[in-house]
């Protein structure tokens, strides 16, 4: 969420209570009445988007950091079996393969890191009798095999994981700008009262205002 509109959404979060609260004085005004309910029924459906994003792409992070997690502790422990097994059979070539660090490993892109892995299972599908003298069993493979096909399949999550920010955004964007509308409006509607009532206008101006991070006053918008 861009500053001014988080300012915005702060904003929101004041004046709808204090709407609420001056509803009986507001009411003076059918229209102003009219316009303040709007923008009170129109709040909950803004602060629901402002959590959509954290709440779908939250799901999606946990998720892949499991099985990222899952798959990463079982192939790394293969590397220090296999590092013996391709320098006893002077292999050079598979050597080069299951050298890789740890910590250069774990910095590779996912989709690096799944095709490595495939590789490296290959070695260890290929070298299964001599891996038994390591305690790693044909079990430890096949479930090593089905952690590293769920983290590649998974893959894909890492686009849905951008495609839930874009989506939940452009829906927040919608109902913040329905939002502001909807407040432009009661502008006009409450501006009666600077005259018959400037007390409650100098409220509702101490409520519509904006306020930065910082708590002091941010630039408006198409009005104050």
């Amino acid at each position: 969420m861009h500053s001014f509109r988080a300012d915005q959404f702060k904003m929101m979060g004041v004046l709808s209570p204090w709407l609420t609260y001056n509803m009986p004085v507001i009411g003076k005004s059918k229209i102003a009445a009219k316009e303040a309910a709007d923008v009170v029924a129109g709040l909950p459906a803004v602060q629901a988007k402002a959590g959509l994003t954290a709440t779908e792409t939250k799901k999606v992070t946990e998720r892949r950091t499991k099985q990222q997690a899952a798959f990463e502790t079982r192939l790394l422990a293969l590397l220090g079996p296999l590092q013996m097994i391709a320098t006893a059979a002077n292999d050079m070539n598979f050597l080069g393969l299951v050298t890789i660090g740890r910590t250069t490993f774990r910095r590779l892109r996912p989709e690096l890191q799944a095709g490595v892995g495939q590789q490296v299972l290959a070695k260890a599908k290929a070298n299964a009798k001599a891996l038994e003298d390591h305690a790693i069993d044909a079990d430890y493979l096949t479930e090593t095999q089905t952690l590293t096909d769920t983290f590649q399949k998974g893959l894909p999550d890492t686009q849905s994981l951008l495609d839930a920010r874009k989506n939940a955004n452009a829906t927040y964007e919608e109902v913040h700008e329905a939002q502001m509308t909807q407040i432009y409006e009661l502008d006009k509607a409450m501006s009666v009262f600077e005259a018959v009532n400037p007390e409650l206008f100098k409220g509702y101006k101490s409520a519509r205002a904006l306020l930065d991070s910082g708590g002091g006053k941010a630039k408006k918008g198409k009005a104050a």
